[in-house]
């Protein structure tokens, strides 16, 4: 109707989680298959190697080791030994094969992230991971789709710390309670994000064995959910 104010959007700005969520989570026994599989490169008990792995995970989530040898070389030490170098390589090599295995796109997140770009959406990524991640992430086809990119292991915060949201809504220059948050609930990731202001929706593909996947410190959530990523489409008008 003429002189009618058009109707504002919802939502000014999009932040999606990585793992789960735009690429596939871990299976499981395959993510401890390789953590096991890389203790016996370098020589160490797989149960000792395992236990010091996951005491490390913080650490290797926050920045506390450069890079992912660091991390393997100070577990190494902290058992008592000091692997060559050799070693060192192939126990990498195998956690590598396992990223590139899983490090593609989900169904639907191409498609998603490109259509909000044409619809005008600035869009972040806020990643909880390890410090060979980055890279891996530069490298993909998701990558010239994301604006702001928040990886925990390079600005040192965590899910669901207030801080690592904010970080995201500051670069990305929307506030929270203008974003729309989409994860698959690790790390207590979508109720940290309403905590700041930002709706938060579940991805939630019923053809994804759920017990089976590696989803550290997940949630129960009652809250919104979509089975495929395009489906956040139907709540994100275009801008402009």
């Amino acid at each position: 109707m003429a002189g009618q104010a058009p109707v504002t959007p919802r939502f000014e700005g999009v932040i999606f989680d990585l793992y789960g969520t735009l690429v596939p989570e871990f299976r499981r026994d395959d993510f401890y298959e390789a953590v096991r599989a890389m203790a016996v490169c370098l020589g160490a008990d797989p149960r000792a190697f395992r236990r010091a792995w996951d005491a490390t995970a913080i650490g290797r989530q926050t920045g506390a080791f450069p890079d992912m040898e660091a991390n393997v070389r100070a577990i190494a030490a902290d058992l008592g030994s000091t692997p060559a170098d050799a070693a060192v390589s192939e126990a990498l090599a195998i956690r590598a094969e396992m990223y590139d295995r899983y490090f593609h796109p989900r169904p639907g997140a191409l498609e998603t992230l490109a259509e909000l770009k044409a619809r005008g959406y600035p869009v972040a990524l806020v990643s909880m991971c390890a410090p060979d991640t980055p890279a891996l992430w530069r490298a993909c086809a998701l990558a010239p789709f994301i604006d702001v990119e928040v990886f925990s292991s390079e600005v040192g915060l965590r899910k669901p710390d207030a801080a690592i949201y904010r970080f995201a809504t500051e670069r990305l220059g929307v506030a929270p309670e203008r974003c729309l948050y989409c994860g698959d609930g690790a790390y207590g990731e979508l109720t940290g994000a309403e905590a700041v202001g930002m709706r938060a929706v579940l991805i939630l593909d019923q053809s994804v064995d759920q017990s089976a996947a590696l989803r550290p410190e997940g949630e129960v959530w009652t809250g919104a959910t979509v089975a495929d990523l395009r489906d956040l489409l139907d709540r994100l008008p275009p801008l402009t």
